[in-house]
């Protein structure tokens, strides 16, 4: 818990520096649910599932999935954990596809693998047939594809996704300290100089 306080009051100072006034509000208003107090899976499915993979924010997702990996790589203990998620990623990242193809905007995949395509490739995992899914003519009957395309697939990628998230965020699972994977995420999504300092520093609080 008193990472966690420290970690908050930093977040406080750091948007107080840049003038950050309105987040700075949203974030106080936020501590004073229950969204605030805890880390809550739903929010994080819907968050993926409900936001990012049907409104096409595509860079907002990769980035979601390279926090977490470098929240868990952070720890040597953790490489089963980023093992699980790297696979995760995979799917979650055709399900993106899927929902694109199926909503007719085969051009938010193109837009997807030119962002994203020569990372992709270079990580292998059959990613090889996929470039190929903006042209195909009927990619839901394609054997390579189908199963992406059913309710079923769907469905079980979900349960992965929650299954995975409610175990290592359950009470027992030892992660980095609430400091550590907050320097982690403002670092990554802010780029902030003063975060990098206290991270290459290894600072102790």
């Amino acid at each position: 818990m008193e990472n966690m306080q420290c970690a908050e009051d930093l977040l406080r100072e750091f948007l107080v520096f840049r003038g950050f006034t309105n987040t700075l509000l949203a974030f106080e208003a936020e501590l004073g649910t229950d969204v605030g107090k805890e880390f809550q899976v739903d929010k994080l499915l819907d968050l993926i599932f409900s936001t990012y993979i049907p409104r096409f924010q595509a860079e907002n997702l990769v980035g979601l999935m390279n926090f977490f990996k470098q929240l868990f790589s952070s720890s040597t203990t953790e490489t089963i954990l980023v093992a699980t998620l790297s696979k995760l990623e995979i799917s979650i990242l055709r399900c993106y596809i899927v929902h694109a193809i199926r909503s007719g905007k085969r051009d938010k995949v193109i837009d997807f693998f030119n962002m994203f395509g020569n990372d992709l490739h270079d990580k292998g995992q059959d990613w090889t047939p996929w470039f190929a899914i903006p042209y195909a003519k009927n990619p839901i009957s394609d054997p390579e594809f189908h199963i992406y395309f059913t309710k079923e697939w769907y469905e079980a990628l979900q349960l992965s996704v929650r299954n995975f998230f409610n175990e290592i965020f359950n009470p027992s699972h030892i992660l980095p300290s609430g400091l550590h994977a907050f320097i982690l995420f403002v670092q990554f999504y802010m780029k902030s100089p003063l975060l990098v300092f206290f991270c290459s520093t290894n600072l102790s609080f």
